[in-house]
């Protein structure tokens, strides 16, 4: 078959590679190129002070020298003997768009082009082009030989919002403003494989071709994957209702699987309604302000709540003094609208409520959080559909309800402890499908909104990112020889453990490096000590065995000895 290369984002004329200090030992080599004009973006002059490890004197050096720790740390995680190219840039996109990164190409069908001993892909299989790269064992916009397209041509193409105050350290110690790092790893995720080509307005995918992602995502109401649904009597309508199936979009890949009993804990936010069959167990969104929802959650009867003006339920002003007296000691119901959310929850909280579940005014699904600032909120409160809203209005009694979680189901898993994917309705091109639902807790990187409490770290128990490249085809292959490694080589040491699955659901491989980040020094007996710290506790908690720590610390010692 032909081998088929679908451009999927715009490139710059113009490019020019970043002046920086090439990363440590990594398994793949990134490289950031600068698409920015003069004096913006990663050329702004305006002078910055150091800040958390990034020693830049400019705000464009310390944005550059962030985008390369992202590179690198994604660059440590993976193997790749074909280097890969993130053009990017700085531009205005807006109050609520914090950055945007994909893939530059998609192929398929390339395997008379690989390298000799190399697995290739699936036919009629659409890959990103890095991972086309990396199973290929050779530049494929090379290969192809399509005029305009050659080893200068980046792999991913990276957009970020200069209108955001972005934290630029590289500690992960942001505060209450947005990582960098975070985000960046983030969207680089999308463009090395955390994303499928089905596009969510047409329902279509470049040949009508499947991909990983597709393979490896299920309609867990029909036990039917995605890729199924591209072949007739399937159609495009077919598969754009499927992504809208809240709870049912699940990930079945086994590297994911295996790490989610230690990435995602038990305690899904649940509503608990015994006496409103159709709104009990469903979804709440939680608030970013006010305390948050006790373990052993709110209880308490629901009263709507009235401050008798306009629409009447909004809780934009006031509770008129029979509805504060309604609503003292229980949990007051407002319909979204008109005014903030910390305005509604205040209003109830002066009544007297205990506690707030804001209603949609659309119909929406799953709910979403409630934003807002005010330090003075002291109840907890909850966003949820306007179909749950709907329903305890129109109880003939207030219903008695729980604000809780369910303890017998993980945070982001189906019944059958798969992990889902986000499905909406209505359809979100920029979020749906290509991401973790955000129900998720821990919560994981590949979310569609960025959470706070996010680390630099891809694997289990942190994160499922890394998994899900394995389970896209990115394979441990640390002597880049095509051939998944079989056990676990550090720097050309062969550690003789088998590169399986640790106790904390992370490759044995994946675990081993990121201790190698952690413990990078400029001292080898340092590295050593850390090295050994981390394989030590491993073992104390059971996640590897005493032969695997000995084995792994030995090639550590000599990593040591030839310096870091």
């Amino acid at each position: 078959m032909n081998t088929v290369m679908t451009r999927l984002v715009p490139l710059a004329l113009a490019l020019a590679a970043l002046a920086i200090p090439a990363p440590a030992a990594a398994g793949a080599h990134i490289t950031v190129v600068n698409a920015d004009g003069p004096g913006e973006g990663f050329n702004d002059p305006t002078p910055a002070a150091p800040v958390g490890g990034n020693p830049g004197t400019t705000k464009g050096q310390q944005r550059l020298i962030a985008f390369q720790f992202a590179a690198d740390l994604w660059g440590a995680a993976l193997d790749s003997n074909v280097d890969i190219q993130i053009q990017a840039s700085f531009d205005p996109l807006g109050a609520n768009v914090l950055g945007a990164a994909g893939a530059a190409f998609s192929i398929r069908n390339f395997n008379d082009l690989d390298a000799p001993g190399f697995p290739g892909g699936e036919t009629n299989t659409n890959y990103h082009i890095a991972l086309a790269d990396k199973r290929a064992g050779t530049d494929l916009l090379v290969a192809v030989n399509v005029p305009g397209i050659n080893a200068a041509t980046p792999e991913i193409v990276a957009q970020f919002s200069s209108d955001f105050d972005f934290y630029l350290g590289l500690d992960n110690n942001h505060g209450l403003k947005n990582d960098l790092v975070v985000v960046l790893l983030h969207e680089f995720g999308h463009g090395l494989g955390f994303s499928s080509f089905m596009s969510r307005t047409t329902g279509n995918t470049p040949g009508g071709a499947t991909d990983p992602f597709l393979n490896n995502t299920l309609d867990g109401s029909t036990n039917t994957t995605l890729a199924a649904l591209l072949v007739p009597p399937a159609t495009a309508a077919t598969r754009l209702a499927a992504i809208q199936k809240v709870d049912h979009i699940v990930w079945t890949g086994a590297n994911v699987a295996a790490a989610v009993p230690s990435t995602l804990l038990f305690g899904r936010p649940e509503l608990d309604a015994p006496t409103i069959p159709s709104i009990d167990g469903s979804r709440y969104g939680t608030a970013s302000f006010g305390p948050p929802i006790p373990p052993t959650g709110v209880t308490g009867d629901v009263v709507v709540a009235q401050d008798g003006v306009g629409v009447s339920t909004d809780a934009c002003e006031p509770l008129t003094a029979a509805s504060a007296a309604a609503v003292r000691g229980k949990i007051a119901l407002v319909d979204r609208g008109i005014c903030g959310f910390v305005v509604k929850v205040k209003n109830a909280q002066d009544a007297g409520a205990i506690a707030v579940l804001v209603a949609d005014n659309v119909g929406d699904n799953p709910p979403a959080g409630l934003g807002g600032v005010d330090p003075t909120i002291t109840i907890p409160s909850a966003r949820v559909l306007l179909a749950t809203g709907n329903a305890i209005k129109a109880a003939s009694v207030p219903p008695t309800v729980t604000i809780g979680v369910n303890p017998a189901r993980r945070a982001g898993t189906d019944l059958q402890d798969r992990p889902q994917l986000y499905a909406s309705t209505p359809i979100a091109p920029g979020s749906t499908l290509n991401h973790w639902d955000p129900i998720a807790f821990r919560n994981l990187l590949m979310e569609p909104a960025i959470n706070p409490d996010l680390t630099h770290n891809l694997i289990a128990p942190f994160d499922a990112t890394l998994a899900e490249m394995h389970d896209m085809g990115w394979f441990t292959d640390a002597d880049l020889d095509g051939k998944p490694d079989a056990t676990v080589i550090l720097d050309g040491c062969d550690t003789r453990v088998e590169n399986v699955f640790a106790g904390n659901g992370a490759l044995m491989a994946d675990l081993a490096r990121s201790w190698v980040l952690q413990c990078r020094a400029t001292s080898p007996k340092a590295f050593e000590r850390c090295f050994d710290d981390l394989a030590k506790a491993a073992k104390h908690d059971d996640v590897i065995n005493g032969e695997q720590s000995a084995h792994l610390r030995q090639c550590a010692q000599a990593k040591g000895k030839q310096g870091t």
